[in-house]
C-alpha cells in the first residue's frame, strides 16, 4: 500500500440481440499483422476499417445509422465509430466460418467519449453459450486508445465477432485494428492481500456473503473465484501481528483452501512504502555486510518455515513498493550498488529455500512508465535477478487505465517478464464507518463513481487491462485488503490500538459486513 496517511466483470454494458441479422460469413482471408506478442490472426475482412464508406465486410444491427467509418484511426487512416446525437444502441459484426475448433481470442483497440458511452467487444454464436463472451472497454481519456481482449471456445467452425456501443445520451466509441487469433487470454492470478484478516477476526470482525449468511472471509472470497492470497511479513512488529508466526498460521489456512500464496517482505517492523523504508530496530546499527546477511537470513528463515510446514510460497516479493529502495539509508536508490546487493541477497535466499518460488520486484505508481524504465534499467545494469514485475495501481493516484496499460505492456515486452498488479482497490462509498477519516473519500475517478457498481467496474477494468498484456505476460491482480473492515483495535497504527481504519470504504465487504458486487469479478477471469 503506497500511502497510509500515505463490473462484475463489467456490468453488462451492451444488451446483445438474440441474433445479428445479416452478418456476412467469410472464409479465412488475409488479415493485418498480429499485434506484438499475439498469434497470427485468422482472417477478418477489413479489420482496420481502411475501406472508405460503410465498413466493408461488416454488418451493423440496431441503430445502424450510428455506425460509420471516419478518419482518425489508430493504425491507419480510418476507424469504425459508433456515434449518436441521443440514446442509441448499435452492433457491428462479422461472422467467420471454416475455423478449426478450439479457443480464440478477439483483440481490438478502442476508445470512448466516456460519460454515457458504454462500449464492448465480444464473440457469440461460436457453438457455446448463446450470449457468448464480451468485455467492456475501460474508461480512459477520449484521446487514448486501449487494447481489450476477450476469448471464447469455438465449436462447429463458426463464430461472430462484434463491436458494440450503447448510450443514453450523445456519445461515441471508436474501434480499430481488430484481430481474431487462436488461443485463450485469461488471468491466472485472481488474488487479494488479506494481511489484516487474522487481526480483524481476533478483534471481533465478522463477515457474510451477499445474502447475509455469516461465514469465513477467506472461504467467501474463494467461493467467488479468488485463487491467490498475498500476506505481508514484518520483522518485529509492535503489536505482534504480521510476524513470522502469523504468516505460518495464515499460510496453512490459505493452502488449506487450495489457494496460491505470495509473501510480501517489508523488511521493517512496520509499514514500508515509497515514503518510508525504515530498518527493523534490531538491524539499525549493523554495518552493511551484516545488514545484507541479516536480510538474507530473515528471508531464508521465513521461507524455510513455510516449506517445513508444507506451505511453500508460490511467489515472494523482495521489498514492498521499493521505488526509493529499502532499508534506508543503506539501500536507498541514492546507493544503487548497495540496493542491488540487497535485492540479490533476497533473491538468493528465496531460491536456496524454494527453487520453484518466483521472485517479484514491486514498484508503486503503476501508470508511470518513465519511473519503471529508469528503475529497472538501474537494476539490470547491476545484474539484479528477478522473475516477475509487480506494480501498485490505485487510479486516484497512479494515472489512467491507459497509463497502466502503456506501462505494463512496455515492461512485459521490454524485459520479457510476466507482470501483475500487486495492489489495487477502489471505494464503494465516500462514507466512513468508524469516525476515522478515510484515505480516499472525495473526487471519484471519471467513469467510476464511489458506489458498489463503480467499484465493481473499476476492478473489472483493471483486470481487462492486465488480460490484454501482449504475449500472455499479464498474470493477474491482487486486490488490497478487501477484508479490512472497521473493527475496533484493527487500525492503521500497529503501536496504537485506538487508531482507526482509513480503508473500510475500499473493502469488498460493506458496512453491514456483506460481500459487495465487485467480489463476483473474480469469477470472470
Amino acid at each position: 500500500m503506497m500511502r497510509m496517511v500515505g463490473i462484475a466483470a463489467a456490468t453488462t454494458v451492451v444488451a446483445l440481440a438474440a441474433g445479428l441479422v445479416g452478418c456476412r460469413s467469410v472464409q479465412n482471408s488475409p488479415a493485418t499483422p498480429a499485434q506484438l506478442g499475439t498469434p497470427a490472426s485468422v482472417g477478418l475482412v477489413n479489420p482496420g476499417f481502411e475501406t472508405a464508406g460503410s465498413p466493408a465486410g461488416w454488418v451493423s444491427s440496431g441503430d445502424t445509422q450510428a455506425a460509420m467509418v471516419e478518419p482518425g484511426g489508430r493504425g491507419g487512416q480510418y476507424q469504425l465509430t459508433q456515434r449518436g446525437d441521443g440514446p442509441f444502441q448499435v452492433q457491428t459484426a462479422q461472422t467467420l466460418s471454416g475455423l478449426a475448433d478450439g479457443w480464440y481470442s478477439l483483440r481490438a483497440w478502442a476508445r470512448t467519449s466516456g460519460g454515457a458511452a458504454s462500449a464492448a467487444i465480444g464473440l457469440k454464436d461460436c457453438g457455446g453459450p448463446p450470449l457468448g463472451k464480451q468485455v467492456a472497454v475501460p474508461v480512459a481519456p477520449p484521446d487514448r486508445w486501449l487494447q481489450v481482449v476477450v476469448s471464447s471456445e469455438v465449436k462447429g467452425g463458426r463464430c461472430t465477432v462484434f463491436l458494440a456501443t450503447e448510450a443514453g445520451a450523445p456519445a461515441w466509441a471508436s474501434f480499430d485494428d481488430v484481430e481474431l487469433a487462436p488461443g485463450r487470454a485469461q488471468l491466472s492470478i485472481l488474488g487479494a492481500d488479506l494481511s489484516s484478516l487474522k487481526k480483524s477476526i481476533d478483534k471481533g470482525g465478522v463477515y457474510a456473503n451477499e445474502h447475509g449468511a455469516p461465514g469465513d472471509a477467506l472461504a467467501i472470497l474463494a467461493a467467488h473465484g479468488l485463487n491467490a492470497v498475498r500476506l505481508r511479513v514484518w520483522v518485529n512488529p509492535p503489536d505482534g501481528y504480521h510476524d513470522q508466526a502469523e504468516l505460518l498460521e495464515m499460510a496453512r489456512r490459505v493452502k488449506g483452501q487450495g489457494l496460491q500464496l505470495m509473501v510480501d517482505f517489508h523488511y521493517s517492523d512496520s509499514w514500508a512504502d515509497p515514503g518510508k523504508q525504515n530498518k527493523p530496530a534490531a538491524w539499525k546499527d549493523l554495518a552493511f555486510p551484516q545488514l545484507k546477511q541479516a536480510m538474507y537470513d530473515h528471508t531464508f528463515n521465513v521461507c524455510q518455515g513455510l516449506v517445513a510446514q508444507g506451505t511453500p510460497p508460490d511467489m515472494v516479493q523482495i521489498g514492498n513498493e521499493i521505488n526509493a529502495g529499502l532499508l534506508w539509508p543503506d539501500g536507498s536508490t541514492a546507493h544503487w550498488d548497495n540496493l542491488a546487493a540487497l535485492l540479490s541477497a533476497g533473491y538468493q535466499a528465496v531460491k536456496a529455500c524454494s527453487p520453484s518460488t518466483r521472485v517479484m520486484l514491486h514498484l508503486a505508481e503503476g501508470g508511470n512508465n518513465a519511473l519503471a524504465q529508469s528503475w529497472f534499467s538501474q537494476a539490470l545494469q547491476r545484474n539484479v535477478p528477478f522473475d516477475l514485475i509487480g506494480v501498485s495501481y490505485y487510479p486516484y493516484w497512479h494515472g489512467t487505465l491507459a497509463d497502466l496499460q502503456n506501462n505494463l505492456d512496455d515492461l512485459a515486452t521490454r524485459y520479457d517478464k510476466d507482470v501483475l498488479v500487486a495492489e489495487t482497490a477502489y471505494p464503494f462509498t465516500s462514507q466512513d464507518k468508524d469516525g476515522f477519516g478515510n484515505i480516499i473519500s472525495s473526487q471519484p475517478v471519471a467513469g467510476y463513481d464511489f458506489t458498489p457498481q463503480g467499484q465493481q467496474r473499476l476492478l473489472a477494468d483493471v483486470m481487462t487491462v492486465v488480460r490484454a498484456v501482449p504475449g500472455g505476460h499479464g498474470l493477474g491482480i491482487y486486490y488490497w485488503e478487501p477484508a479490512w473492515t472497521a473493527v475496533p483495535g484493527n487500525g492503521w497504527d500497529p503501536a496504537d490500538p485506538a487508531s482507526g481504519n482509513g480503508w473500510e470504504n475500499q473493502a469488498l465487504f460493506d458496512f453491514d459486513n456483506r460481500a459487495l458486487p465487485a467480489m463476483s469479478v473474480f469469477a470472470n477471469p
